[in-house]
C-alpha cells in the first residue's frame, strides 16, 4: 500500500483503511477585496484563512512522516488567490508549507485551463521529539481588486499522512530542503538558470533499493525591479527538470531526471505551481549511498521570473496581527526498500 500512496494517487481502498485521512467538505470560499487605504499607501491584502480538516499522529523522537493535502478550486467570480497551506504543530514546534496559484474568472479568461486549479502541498514532518503532531489544512484566499469581494468553489480535497514512517538520512533527519526566503531570479543573461529548490548531499544507510523524489516549485512570473511594470508584462517561459544524482565521493556515479516540463506562464496567474516527481530512482549498490537532488529551472523567453522561497509574515487568521512563515518551493526524498 505504501508504494501506491507514494505515487501521488490514492487508491479507494487505501482511503477507506487509513484513519489519518480526512476529506474536505465542498464549499464556497470568500476571497476578500483589497482593503481601503490612503492615497500613496502600499497595497495590503486581506486574506481569508479557513481550516478545512486536521489529522493527528503520535510520533517518536526519530520518526518522520509524509503529509499530503490536495485541494481543487474553481468557479471563481473574479481572479482570486488560492493557497493550500498545511501547518503541522506540536508543543513547542511547527512546520508549515504552502502552495498557491491564482484561479481565473470562470468563463471570462484567456486561459480556461487556469479556471480550474488543483494544488498539492506535500512534505516530510519531523518533530525530533516524542509527541503528538497535528497537521491542519487551510485554504487561503484573496481577490485582486479594490471594490468587491470575490469567491470561488472548493470543489474537493483531503489531508492525510500518506506514510507514517519514512526513513531518515544517516544524520537522523529527513532528506528535505526548502528554498530560503526571497526570490531566485531566472531570466536572460547572466541568470539564465537556477538550481532551486535543491537538496544538498545526504547519505542513507545501506539496504535501500530506490528513491521516490518529489519537488514542488513556485515560479513568480515577473522579477521585480525599479520602474518595472509587472501588471501587464508578456508571458514568462521556462523549463523545469528534476535531477537526482548518486555519488562516489566527489565523482558522479549515476544520474536520472523526471520528464522536463515547459511552461509558458502569464502574469495574470502570478505564481505558477510546478510539481515534479521521480518515483523510481534505482539505487546502485556499487556506488556510495550519497545523493543530491535539485530542480533545474531554465529561462526560455519573455519576462524574467524567479523561484519563490519561504512566504514570510502570513496572517494566522483573517485580520490577525499574529503571523507565521511558510515554506514554498521544496524538494524531499522517500527512500524505499522494495
Amino acid at each position: 500500500m505504501l508504494s501506491v500512496l507514494l505515487l501521488g494517487v490514492v487508491a479507494p481502498e487505501a482511503i477507506a483503511n487509513t484513519a489519518t485521512h480526512v476529506e474536505f467538505t465542498p464549499q464556497s470560499v470568500l476571497a476578500p477585496k483589497v482593503p481601503d487605504r490612503e492615497p500613496g499607501q502600499p497595497v495590503k491584502f486581506d486574506q481569508e484563512v479557513k481550516a478545512l480538516g486536521s489529522v493527528q499522529l503520535e510520533m517518536s523522537a526519530t520518526q518522520t512522516a509524509y503529509v499530503r493535502s490536495v485541494m481543487r478550486g474553481n468557479s471563481a467570480t473574479y481572479r482570486s488567490l488560492f493557497d493550500n497551506e498545511v501547518r503541522c504543530t506540536w508543543p513547542g514546534g511547527e512546520q508549515s508549507f504552502v502552495t498557491g496559484q491564482n484561479i481565473l474568472q470562470k468563463g471570462a479568461s484567456l486561459e480556461p485551463d487556469k479556471e480550474d486549479v488543483q494544488l498539492t502541498t506535500r512534505f516530510l514532518v519531523h518533530p525530533g521529539v516524542a509527541t503528538k503532531v497535528t497537521c491542519t489544512a487551510y485554504v487561503r484566499a484573496a481577490t485582486l481588486r479594490d471594490k468587491l469581494d470575490a469567491k470561488f468553489q472548493l470543489h474537493s480535497g483531503f489531508i492525510e499522512f500518506a506514510a507514517t514512517s519514512v526513513a531518515n538520512t544517516t544524520a537522523g533527519v529527513p532528506a528535505q530542503r526548502s528554498t530560503p526566503r526571497g526570490l531566485v531570479r531566472v531570466g536572460p543573461d547572466p541568470k539564465v538558470v537556477a538550481r532551486e529548490p535543491a537538496l544538498p548531499f545526504f547519505t542513507l544507510a545501506p539496504g535501500f533499493t530506490k528513491l521516490s523524489v518529489f519537488a514542488d516549485t513556485e515560479y513568480k512570473t515577473c522579477y521585480p525591479g525599479q520602474n518595472k511594470d509587472c501588471n501587464k508584462p508578456p508571458t514568462s517561459t521556462a523549463t523545469f527538470t528534476l535531477f537526482v544524482n548518486q555519488w562516489n565521493g566527489d565523482k558522479l556515479c549515476q544520474t536520472n531526471s523526471a520528464t522536463t516540463e515547459t511552461r509558458e506562464m502569464s502574469y495574470s496567474v502570478h505564481h505558477h505551481y510546478v510539481p515534479l516527481h521521480l518515483p523510481d530512482f534505482k539505487v546502485r549498490a556499487d556506488c556510495e549511498q550519497r545523493f543530491n537532488a535539485y530542480v533545474l529551472v531554465k529561462y526560455k523567453g519573455g519576462m524574467d521570473g524567479g523561484v519563490q522561497g519561504t512566504a514570510v509574515g502570513l496572517p494566522d487568521s483573517r485580520g490577525s496581527t499574529k503571523t507565521h512563515n511558510s515554506d514554498m518551493s521544496h524538494v524531499f526524498v522517500v527512500p524505499l526498500k522494495s
